[in-house]
């Protein structure tokens, strides 16, 4: 009889020991799959992910200064000194990738890009493909006449040709363009030439070009006004991103701590040595 109980107390004591290991052994399974999905999470390639990472991957086609352009083998412009500042928000570092943007908004696959910043206007007709950020850019244009013509005031020109290119007359406001007669060109110094042979009496260019031109030619011509078009330029986003809102509420603060005109003013001042 005591064999037998002691026999008992040890297969009772088994028992009570296999259940222990088994319920405990639960939690530690249920840790482990939960470790396991969340790094499965941060290795899916699919997601732009930045929030894992102590860098922001940022394409840009760097051909188009003063927005983006290579100089001494460094990608510069205004649209880099924007997304410097949103890394900084974002407190990472800023990695820009040199892509070719065809403006089908797709966004190359052989790189994953947190957003692509590179003079692009948004599309309704795309945005199934991509999200936009608010626009951060309003493209401005120069109202410019020869520095000898006795036109003073914007309103001298009433009824005279102007010379524009002809794919910016779509963006320019139809009730601005109505008070004059319109030439349209497709070449800049073709239009130039025909301003200083003043068979047109002033041109209305945008804001980076016209820039470039009073540079170049100091004293030849002045500026009459500088209006808003109706072209804006948005940052492009993988669809659902969820970096972008935090990336639209980063662009409002620039604009009310002043950091967006200090960096607008770097580029687009008249008196700024920027291209």
């Amino acid at each position: 009889m005591a064999g037998d109980r002691k026999i008992l107390k040890v297969s009772v004591l088994f028992i009570i020991l296999t259940i222990f290991f088994s319920v405990g052994s639960i939690p530690l399974a249920g840790c482990t799959r939960q470790e396991a999905a969340s790094e499965d999470t941060v290795n899916d390639s699919s997601q732009q992910l930045t929030i894992y990472r102590d860098s922001i991957l940022v394409g840009t086609d760097a051909s188009y200064p003063p927005f983006e352009f290579t100089e001494d083998s460094t990608i510069k412009g205004f649209d880099i000194d924007i997304a410097l500042e949103i890394a900084s928000r974002l407190e990472k570092e800023l990695e820009l990738v040199n892509i070719d943007w065809d403006f089908t908004y797709k966004i190359p696959e052989d790189v994953k890009l947190d957003m692509i910043i590179s003079a692009v206007s948004a599309a309704e007709d795309r945005d199934e493909l991509v999200d936009f950020s608010a626009p951060y850019y309003i493209m401005e244009y120069m109202l410019i006449v020869l520095s000898d013509a006795k036109l003073k005031i914007k309103e001298d020109l009433k009824g005279k040709k102007i010379g524009m290119i002809d794919s910016g007359v779509k963006y320019i406001a139809a009730d601005y363009l109505k008070d004059y007669t319109i030439e349209e060109y497709k070449e800049v110094l073709v239009m130039l030439d025909e301003l200083k042979n003043k068979n047109i009496d002033g041109i209305l260019i945008s804001l980076p070009v016209g820039k470039n031109i009073i540079k170049e030619n100091a004293g030849a011509y002045r500026v009459l006004e500088i209006i808003k078009s109706e072209r804006s330029f948005s940052i492009v986003f993988n669809e659902g991103s969820p970096l972008r809102d935090q990336v639209n509420d980063i662009l409002l603060e620039m604009q009310e701590d002043g950091t967006y005109q200090k960096i607008y003013d770097d580029w687009f001042s008249l008196d700024s040595q920027n291209p």
